[in-house]
């Protein structure tokens, strides 16, 4: 049976010459130094934290070796690594030694600047917060917008805990309502003002501006009010009613078109009853504003005959 030593004995001592023929031409050359910008890879970062403060991305390694290993560096022959396996929430100090920086056989590492780290972690936290949606422009005179919306209202965001709490909403790319006169609905994508926050989820939502015509408003004096379900007379007798819509459909309102009315349902005398409306259906957008008063005294009620 072979000796493991002695098999292929031949091979084993060439590969063998090589090396040190290798190691004494490295050796026998003239030592070089370089300074490299490093970039800082951490590792084992636990999942529900996140780093906050100033974080240093790259570190200065001085390296030294043969010129003509030093010569044949390339970026990413040189990195710094971190193994932050176990961190808590917190400050942690971490310092930078030799056998921290990953580099090629023949480079001894001769400085590292900065060899001490301060790294701030916080605990991940995830949020609801509004969508803001944003416009730009104004649309066509006449025109203005009745109702801004965003679908959905809500999206969840992520980060660092302290940075989490201070953030309330979202905000949209502006959709553009320059001399628009129908409505608006458009995909655009999510902006959040902390960088270090994320949006959890799809981070498009649909913005609705929904556009009517320029809204005004039109007084009725004297508007006689009715008695439902009873027979009584009120005090006052008459209201006047601020109803709020497009020009055109004020201009079309007529005698009749609005009624103001009271339920009495059994109310006795000195009670107040709320002056309620009725607009006529084709009054399309016109509504409301106000009534004056906003309820009326029921007085003794009306005989009969």
């Amino acid at each position: 049976m072979r000796s493991f030593f002695t098999e292929n004995l031949g091979l084993k001592t060439l590969s063998v010459v090589l090396a040190l023929l290798l190691w004494f031409a490295i050796a026998g050359e003239a030592a070089s130094e370089m300074g490299l910008q490093v970039p800082l890879e951490l590792r084992n970062v636990p999942p529900d934290l996140e780093l906050t403060g100033d974080t240093v991305d790259a570190v200065e390694v001085r390296v030294r070796a043969s010129a003509g290993i030093i010569h044949g560096l390339s970026p990413g022959d040189v990195s710094a690594q971190i193994d932050l396996a176990g961190s808590t929430e917190g400050e942690r100090i971490v310092h930078l030694a030799s056998d921290s920086i990953r580099v090629p056989f023949g480079v001894r590492v001769v400085r590292i600047a900065p060899s001490i780290l301060t790294l701030n972690f916080e605990r991940t936290l995830h949020k609801l917060v509004s969508v803001r949606p944003r416009v730009v422009g104004r649309p066509a005179d006449g025109y203005e917008v009745a109702e801004l919306l965003s679908e959905p209202a809500q999206v969840r965001v992520a980060g660092p805990k302290s940075r989490v709490h201070e953030t309330e909403s979202a905000f949209t790319e502006p959709i553009s309502l320059d001399a628009v006169k129908e409505t608006v609905s458009e995909e655009v994508s999510l902006g959040l003002e902390d960088p270090l926050l994320r949006i959890q989820g799809s981070p498009r939502v649909r913005v609705t501006a929904r556009i009517r015509e320029l809204q005004e408003t039109r007084t009725l004096d004297g508007v006689v009010i009715e008695v439902r379900g009873g027979a009584a007379a009120l005090r006052p007798a008459t209201v006047e009613l601020v109803l709020r819509g497009s020009a055109a459909q004020l201009r079309r309102i007529q005698p009749g078109d609005v009624k103001a009315y009271v339920e009495l349902a059994g109310a006795e005398a000195g009670a107040q009853r709320p002056v309620e409306v009725e607009i006529a259906p084709g009054l399309r957008g016109v509504s409301l504003q106000e009534a004056r008063p906003a309820a009326v005294t029921v007085q003794t009620p009306r005989r009969k005959g």
